[in-house]
């Protein structure tokens, strides 16, 4: 035993391995099994063929070579981790994103999920704060509250956040991708109020307009002001909050529209390299500005593939920074990213959806993910109950802190099926990468239909994966069940609105009217002058100007999206 412990590790050569290969194939793989398991085909999402067995030829078929490819966690080109230590110095940031109906109710959950220990808490707000209407306007009727928190003014961010010290956790946020420069102004005199300096908390927001045009549906100006706002945001961060995360670029609500992860992720790309490339017109240099982009990828179909994508994303992206801007800094190479676990929820007995959502987030886990939330089991029935955004959150920290996961960086690493996936992703992505780029890019996603097609061809295709039951969903098309919703599902006061169109009327009220018309006239001016809107936002907010008041200021002088037809 003792000279087999001393004796070198045989690493056949191709030929060889080829060889012992389909010996394998041909003696162990018995035929019956492998008939069988043919009637089903065993594709992911996003096409790759998924093989019995994988060897070391398949990484190097595939392309993988260790320095070069994989190489070091916080190392070029970034694989195995956006930092050296990763989880064993500091675990991933856990995360609640959460909101419904009027801020002072759900400031008593957010209290709360500070209690279970909760170290981002990210505001979901609901529909009308997001499209820039205020609770008041005949557009939000039946909406106010309803996905998420109404955010009016200013005085709704103080109730929201009344009793959470803001440099006591690690972030805090929102999405509000239309609204990027009104929830950073927001923020910012949030922390004023409390006596803070801007770098002694930090505010993360997901402000990526470009991705609503297709994915989601809250745009609200023309593409070209959309995204000169929100880079507005990253501008005024790099300047002054340069801790802060003011933009986060949205993969998740395109691959759920259908594209899959690869196709998605490349529109994402493209979405990133448009806010850079306006921020480097303005004289920024690209290792000011790229440690201020993050992505939020997105894969919830397959468990590998989610770690590869993860794996496939921070080095594609380190290339791109590197060899395409230039970039000098490893903050500007090593990409962070930020994920929403889940998995394949299903209304079909809800509860199994704790299992499908600790296995997706467990896979984001291992492929390295910097901040985590994660889905409630009940999300596909209703907003959250208390009990169900509770077992979402100890999920998380029961990754974080048991059975080992972090014990070690990229334990994944080095696998032949998950090096094999990471270097065929990548592959993908610069593929669609390309495609978009000759299409015209980013803005040409939007305008040519690009996005829409491969959304409307992925989901299609998942559809028909299902019902073939080439893709098992238990409880769906396997051991079938009708569809369950509690009579506990939570549901709004419906004395919301009411309550909520009454404050924003007390607001209107009691505030000077003068520095109302001041603030607004200085929205008016960077508007028509192109300089940085987060400034005059920022004194609007302060004035309790409404989130409707200024976007109707952006509606005047931009105008709005009006969506094609021609294709």
């Amino acid at each position: 035993m003792s000279e087999f412990r001393k004796s070198p590790v045989e690493v056949p050569d191709a030929a060889a391995l080829e060889e012992a290969a389909t010996k394998w194939r041909e003696q162990c793989y018995d035929p019956a099994v492998k008939k069988t398991a043919e009637q089903r085909a065993f594709v992911t999402d996003i096409g790759i063929k998924v093989k019995p067995l994988y060897t070391p030829l398949d990484v190097a078929q595939s392309g993988g070579a260790y320095l070069d490819d994989i190489g070091f966690p916080g190392q070029y080109p970034f694989t195995r981790g956006d930092r050296p230590g990763m989880f064993r110095t500091e675990h991933f940031v856990v995360s609640a994103y959460s909101g419904f109906g009027e801020a002072q109710d759900c400031n008593k959950r957010f209290r709360t999920l500070v209690d279970w220990g909760v170290e981002q808490l990210l505001v979901a707000l609901d529909l009308p704060t997001q499209c820039g209407y205020d609770s008041d306007h005949e557009m939000s009727t039946g909406e106010v509250g309803q996905v998420g928190v109404a955010i009016d003014t200013l005085a709704d961010l103080e109730a929201l956040f009344e009793g959470i010290e803001l440099d006591k956790i690690k972030r805090i946020g929102t999405l509000g991708n239309s609204i990027g420069p009104i929830v950073l102004a927001m923020f910012a005199v949030l922390g004023e109020r409390r006596g803070l300096d801007w770098r002694q908390y930090t505010v993360n927001l997901q402000n990526d307009p470009l991705k609503e045009y297709i994915a989601r549906g809250t745009q609200i100006l023309p593409a070209p002001a959309a995204a000169r706002l929100a880079t507005d945001c990253v501008a005024w961060c790099a300047e002054h909050a340069p801790n802060w995360s003011p933009m986060t670029v949205c993969v998740n609500h395109i691959n759920a529209g259908g594209a899959g992860s690869s196709r998605a992720t490349a529109i994402a790309l493209a979405n990133a390299m448009h806010y850079i490339e306006l921020l480097l017109a303005q004289g920024y240099s690209i290792d000011q500005i790229a440690p201020l982009l993050h992505m939020f990828p997105d894969e919830r179909h397959d468990f590998f593939v989610s770690v590869a994508n993860l794996r496939a994303l921070r080095r594609t992206w380190a290339r791109l920074m590197k060899e395409r801007y230039g970039a000098t800094r490893p903050e500007a190479m090593a990409l962070r990213l930020t994920v929403y676990g889940h998995g394949q929820e299903a209304l079909q007995e809800p509860l199994n959806n704790i299992v499908r959502i600790g296995f997706g987030t467990l896979a984001y886990v291992l492929g390295g993910a910097s901040y985590v939330y994660i889905a409630s089991f009940d999300e596909a029935v209703s907003t959250p109950t208390e009990q169900s955004v509770k077992v979402a959150l100890r999920t998380q920290q029961i990754i974080a802190n048991e059975h080992g996961f972090t014990d070690t960086i990229d334990p994944l690493g080095g696998s032949y099926f998950v090096e094999t996936l990471t270097n065929q992703i990548e592959a993908q992505i610069r593929d669609a990468l390309r495609e978009i780029e000759e299409a015209g890019g980013a803005t040409a996603v939007i305008s040519t239909g690009l996005g829409r097609r491969w959304m409307t061809e992925g989901a299609v295709r998942r559809q028909r994966a299902i019902d073939s039951g080439n893709r098992p969903w238990v409880t769906v098309n396997k051991w079938p069940q009708a569809p369950d919703v509690p009579n506990t599902a939570f549901r709004i006061d419906s004395q919301t609105v009411q309550r909520q169109m009454q404050r924003v009327a007390d607001i209107k009220t009691q505030r000077d009217p003068a520095r109302v018309a001041a603030a607004l006239a200085g929205i008016d001016a960077a508007c028509l002058s192109g300089a940085n809107m987060v400034p005059p936002t920022i004194e609007a907010v302060k004035a309790y100007a409404t989130v409707g008041e200024i976007c109707e200021r952006w509606r005047h002088h931009f105008g709005v999206f009006e969506p094609s037809t021609d294709f």
